[in-house]
């Protein structure tokens, strides 16, 4: 039968005519951005993570290179990779694993952490917070809370902003605002604004340091001492560590 002829079924005429391209069944429309309410549109072409997994952090920070590489290792488990932005304010939040996985944010991402020592008298030294015991056990003075209450209140803005569709036009703009957070800790960190311990305020410029013990659990309210100077040194190249501010990523 050819296009455009007729024919009579069960009494009725019926015209087939030639179909065109795009004639096929359509899919239903696309709801349109839970997000900006606009049309639909696509967000990060990768998704992104909200658990925060230390290994993985450290490794992209050492970019390729051993721990052992890193100008304050002083041995086995003597650092470790700290996330600014904590793990216990995203990893139990459902709104934030949805906002990493569609906006491509990975709080494992380099710009998100900093090495820090493991041992105190190495802190000590180096006037540089100690990573030791559950983040909880730290401090923001000036809110008042404790570090993962502390950035979680700080993220709520952020995460209503996501929620009102103000990253939907550039969705790398929620990393970028994210990094910049993390450089805010670090900054309160570094000057004893926020501390990672109970007593992180001891290892600052001019406070009591390691207190001469090893361990955090009983650590009396004394000064250092050794004056705060222990003479650590690099396994590797022998040389004393060096001060140095902290750095992101580094």
């Amino acid at each position: 039968m050819l296009p455009g002829m007729s024919v009579i079924i069960r009494g009725a005429r019926v015209r087939f005519l030639q179909s065109k391209p795009g004639d096929g069944p359509k899919p239903p429309p696309r709801p349109p951005c839970e997000y900006c309410g606009k049309a639909w549109h696509k967000l990060a072409a990768a998704w992104g993570w909200h658990v925060g997994n230390s290994t993985e952090l450290r490794e992209n920070i050492l970019a390729g290179r051993e721990s052992k590489e890193h100008p304050w290792y002083t041995g086995h488990r003597s650092i470790a990779a700290h996330h600014l932005i904590c793990s216990e304010a995203m990893a139990d939040d459902e709104d934030w694993a949805q906002f990493c996985r569609d906006f491509g944010y990975d709080i494992n991402r380099r710009e998100n952490g900093v090495m820090l020592p493991m041992v105190l008298a190495v802190a000590c030294e180096l006037h540089v917070p100690v990573h030791v015991g559950p983040h909880s056990g730290g401090w923001a003075f000036d809110m008042d809370l404790a570090y993962p209450g502390a950035v979680a209140r700080l993220l709520e803005g952020i995460a209503q902003a996501v929620a009102d569709g103000l990253f939907c036009a550039d969705v790398s703009k929620l990393t970028g605002e994210l990094d910049q957070l993390s450089r805010t800790i670090l900054e309160r960190l570094a000057k004893g604004r926020w501390t990672l311990t109970s007593d992180g305020q001891d290892y600052l410029p001019g406070g009591r340091g390691c207190s001469g013990v090893s361990s955090i659990e009983g650590k009396p309210r004394v000064p250092c001492p050794r004056s705060r100077r222990h003479g650590v040194r690099h396994p590797s190249t022998h040389q004393p560590l060096a001060r140095r501010a902290l750095q992101v990523g580094e």
